[in-house]
């Protein structure tokens, strides 16, 4: 990939976060307006620091702030490689050129530039990686950040306090502290501007941001205003709260930088809080304060932005996540839905020939033969509607029409058309209904479907001779619908994902399935306006209770009478008399 292709895309950090700021684009473009961009740079460090010296100094001659820090900085990053070399000693000699310039002896200017040189690879160094341009957007970068710049500071103020203390004799420690806040506070303050990530603002939010800056404005003039001799410069960090929490880290970079520009600045003129009562140290030591107050605002208020940032981004990516996964599932729905209305034709097809010639004479091998055809034909049927069924829920949540329904007569229905399949498989089939009233208002077909897919299910994972109980009886809120076996049983183990598409117990491994009848009851159920809980020990059977809402107007409706008790016929050797019993 190409450089420029590479600047085009954006870069990726360890977060995996794109890298698209001012320093990666110009990183990744093409060779010619790299340098373009470096030399440009460097032209600015020397004005700037033409204009640094220009200005009232601190104790000793040390910049009061010193600008051109944060452009020999930037210069660095944008380098490339070895390219960096080459950069660095560039910048000795534009340091050494605008100390010359504003007026400091040769040995001074060599020692400054050594040092302004040294400060930018220590920077460079901790804060980019060979490979990839330096960022500001995560909570690490911010921290690598700030070690990164007090490093630097701390490298060209010890240079520096060494260099003035052998030229001019000058205090070792009063030069140190001077320096090191003035290049910390320039680098600190200008360098985030082209390393936190461009992005669009929010449109809606523009009104609330001239409203905060114009907050914040007022309250720099409050501050830092003439005439002030009480300590309210903290004012401003709620103003930058606001803005870290509603416009982002770029926003906060800019504030910041504004902020820093009118404080120092104000406090270089004689006016504000700091200059009061500095008389002997001079504006310079006014200077270092600002700085060092600052510089501690803009680490904490840029560490609050970059987390902020942080959770945003993944908020965000969880969201993009989020419909993602809903699109494949629509798509999977619809892909299911598409095939299963494609096979439902040919299956209706094979089964009415099948039946037919299921009717017709045929020789013992070719009526076994028809048999399978016709066995295996029905349950793909039942497949294909099974899938048809669930894809429909998963795009609508309208139950079928609603009506007045006798759940006591529909349960004794249900039991009814299942006896011959419990008789076939030897199990004992029982009903047993409570106190009413048993009237419901809700889907006669899904509540069958329900009823039918429970009872049924529970026959066939009872072995012979086993028992099938099924249940109804009245709330005071609803209906409650149990159906209970002592069969094989699920293992605890599998219970949460039984409901799960195509899921199959280990226990149920043996016998026919697809896994869609249990997955399938549960839509029905909750499309219902009901909940399913499912209960086994992998032992001693299964327990299923069906919830069922009772609609408010049916109660002063006069309780009906249960239905009379109905034989259902039993599993070989029992009593194929009534098996139906009251709880």
């Amino acid at each position: 990939m190409t450089l420029s292709n590479r600047a085009a895309v954006g870069f990726t950090g360890g977060d995996t976060t794109p890298v698209n700021n001012l320093v990666a684009m110009l990183w990744a473009a093409p060779r010619r307006w790299r340098y373009t961009a470096v030399l440009l740079i460097l032209l600015a460090a020397y004005g700037l620091g033409l204009a640094s010296l220009a200005a009232p100094n601190a104790q000793f001659g040390v910049a009061a702030w010193w600008p051109a820090a944060a452009a020999a900085v930037l210069a660095m990053l944008v380098a490339r490689g070895r390219e960096r070399v080459v950069v660095a000693v560039l910048v000795a000699l534009v340091s050494v050129a605008s100390n010359l310039g504003g007026g400091r002896s040769l040995p001074v200017a060599l020692g400054f530039g050594l040092a302004n040189a040294l400060e930018a690879v220590v920077v460079t160094g901790i804060l980019a990686t060979r490979d990839e341009p330096a960022r500001l957007h995560s909570v690490r970068d911010v921290l690598r950040f700030t070690v990164a710049v007090l490093c630097g500071a701390v490298t060209i103020g010890i240079i520096a306090a060494a260099t003035l203390t052998l030229v001019n004799s000058a205090s070792f420690g009063t030069v140190l502290l001077s320096a090191v806040p003035s290049h910390a506070f320039a680098v600190f303050v200008l360098v985030p501007l082209a390393l936190v990530q461009s992005g669009r603002g929010r449109p809606d939010r523009r009104l609330e941001l001239l409203i905060q800056v114009g907050f914040m404005l007022l309250t720099l003039g409050i501050a830092y205003g003439p005439g002030r001799s009480l300590p309210i410069s903290f004012l401003i960090l709620p103003l930058l709260t606001w803005a870290a929490f509603r416009f982002g880290i770029k926003i906060v970079a800019w504030e910041l930088c504004g902020t820093a520009l009118v404080a120092s600045g104000l406090t270089s003129m004689g006016i504000g809080y700091f200059t009061s009562g500095q008389a002997g140290g001079g504006i310079g030591t006014a200077g270092s304060f600002v700085q060092i107050f600052l510089v501690t605002y803009a680490s904490s208020v840029l560490l609050l932005a970059a987390e902020l940032a942080q959770r945003d981004s993944l908020l965000e990516r969880e969201r993009e996540v989020a419909n993602a996964l809903r699109d494949l599932n629509r798509q999977k729905d619809d892909f299911v839905s598409s095939v299963s209305h494609e096979l439902r034709t040919p299956i209706t097809s094979i089964l009415g020939f099948a039946e037919e010639l299921e009717d017709t004479a045929l020789d013992p091998d070719q009526a076994r033969f028809t048999r399978v055809i016709v066995r295996n034909s029905h349950r793909l049927a039942q497949l294909v509607e099974d899938l048809l069924d669930l894809s429909k829920m998963s795009t609508q949540s309208d139950a079928g029409q609603s009506e007045p329904v006798d759940l006591a007569a529909l349960v004794a229905e249900c039991v009814e058309e299942l006896a011959p399949q419990a008789q076939t498989a030897g199990v004992s089939l029982t009903v047993e209904f409570g106190a009413g009233p048993f009237n419901v208002h809700s889907s006669a077909s899904d509540l069958r479907r329900v009823l039918t897919n429970l009872v049924s299910n529970a026959v066939k994972f009872t072995p012979p001779h086993g028992q099938v109980w099924v249940g109804c009886t009245a709330g005071a809120d609803g209906m409650l619908l149990t159906v209970s076996d002592n069969g094989i049983g699920i293992p605890p183990a599998d219970i949460e994902k039984v409901f799960d598409r195509f899921f199959r117990s280990a226990s149920a491994e043996s016998l026919a399935g697809t896994g869609l009848g249990l997955p399938l009851t549960k839509g029905l159920v909750e499309r219902l306006g009901g909940t399913i809980d499912l209960q086994s020990d992998g032992r001693t059977g299964t327990h299923v209770t069906v919830a069922l809402p009772r609609d408010p107007a049916l109660l002063a409706v006069a309780p009906p009478t249960p239905p009379a008790p109905q034989p259902f016929p039993a599993g070989p050797g029992a009593d194929s008399s009534s098996h139906m019993r009251r709880m």
